[in-house]
């Protein structure tokens, strides 16, 4: 089950990089403010399911 939620805490910490480095390359105010809330949430769901890990 640790390596179910390793996979998940990878995933979802690439997802959230990756929404960081989209909301610096797009020039609207709003797309940046919702890429930033979006990769947010997911850093916070890495964070979550790191813990599970135990590592």
């Amino acid at each position: 089950m640790k390596l179910i939620w390793l996979l998940l805490a990878l995933l979802l910490t690439s997802l959230a990089v990756g929404g960081v480095v989209s909301a610096t390359k797009d020039a609207d105010t709003v797309s940046i403010v919702g890429d930033l809330v979006i990769s947010a949430l997911l850093g916070w769901a890495a964070i979550a399911a790191w813990k599970r890990t135990g590592s």
